[in-house]
């Protein structure tokens, strides 16, 4: 389990490598196509202001969230007002997503405009005490600000991104001198490279955040095996699934469980049975494995199940396993 000290320090080293890393090789980029440094440094912070603006706006027409009122879903109310006082930090807005997959997640600019977005599939599946549980987990993210580090770490990846594409389009079909175009050409694949490294950055400082969240979930509700058994139901039922919805793309770093990991983590609880089967001795890995023998393996799902966005599952339960006997 991570600490609260790593986590920081993780943080910052990720920040800064990343925004050195990428905005060297941008500034390469745009000084060798001869822009200025002003232009650069204008066009990097308008880029991410329009970015950090429009995100949520996206984030919410995507996934249909449907935001409920005070006399809506009174329980869920209650509880998330709870835990945000007890974390001290604004209680988030609440909305309900109309996606048959178990998950939730918070997102927004800030701590004050934040949203905590709950999938029906979550409310028709948890017991009380599981659902509380996931709600601590992302109110957890919310304490330690995980919706502004998150959202400026993805913005180097983002921007390389989007200048690699151009560069390398501009260097097939924009350049006249060939020889110029073979330099363009060149550029934009370590814009690609350095678009890699950058992503791969930001998923391993993902996976630590929702470790963190994890911890602070347990400790809060002081009963770690409800996150952990609602962790294995909503992993169970990503692997009775066939498909993932267009939400389980576009917020997968925001999950409380990652929907294209559902096969790995299966093969993994079950490697790991006699450590997972402490904590949840009603958890019945070969119905899962049975289970997800169902499921399409498609090249997308592998490849997306190579970029995990969180912890493996049953290191997950085992953490939270640890957490139990410490408390």
């Amino acid at each position: 389990m991570v600490s609260g000290n790593d986590l920081r320090l993780k943080m910052y080293f990720t920040l800064i490598l990343s925004f050195a890393i990428g905005f060297g090789i941008i500034y390469a980029l745009l000084l060798y196509l001869g822009i200025g440094f002003s232009f650069i440094v204008v066009f990097a912070i308008a880029f991410f202001a329009i970015e950090w603006y429009i995100s949520p706006h996206i984030l919410s027409m995507a996934s249909k969230l449907h935001y409920i009122g005070d006399d809506e879903y009174p329980q869920l109310h209650s509880t998330v007002i709870g835990l945000a006082k007890s974390a001290n930090v604004p209680a988030p807005r609440i909305a309900i997503a109309p996606a048959k997959e178990p998950n939730a997640f918070v997102f927004g600019r800030t701590r004050k405009s934040a949203t905590l977005v709950v999938h029906e599939g979550l409310l028709s599946m948890l017991d009380a005490d599981e659902l509380r549980a996931v709600l601590a987990h992302e109110i957890g993210h919310l304490r330690h600000n995980d919706v502004v580090v998150m959202t400026l770490v993805a913005f180097i990846p983002m921007l390389a991104f989007m200048l690699a594409q151009n560069i390398l389009w501009a260097g097939m079909f924009g350049v006249e001198n060939r020889g110029n175009s073979s330099y363009i050409f060149l550029f934009g694949i370590l814009a690609f490279v350095v678009y890699f490294i950058a992503e791969l950055l930001m998923l391993s400082l993902s996976r630590a955040r929702e470790s963190y969240a994890d911890e602070y979930s347990a400790r809060v509700t002081k009963k770690p095996e409800n996150l952990a058994s609602a962790l294995y139901k909503i992993t169970a039922r990503n692997v009775k699934s066939t498909a993932a919805s267009q939400n389980a793309t576009v917020a997968r770093t925001l999950y409380i469980v990652d929907f294209f990991s559902a096969d790995k983590d299966v093969k993994e609880l079950k490697a790991h049975f006699d450590e997972v089967k402490a904590m949840l001795p009603n958890a019945n890995i070969n119905a899962l494995l049975e289970d997800s023998k169902g499921r399409h393996n498609t090249a997308f799902n592998i490849l997306n199940s190579m970029f995990a966005t969180h912890p493996p599952a049953y290191k997950r339960v085992i953490d939270l396993a640890h957490i139990k006997k410490n408390l």
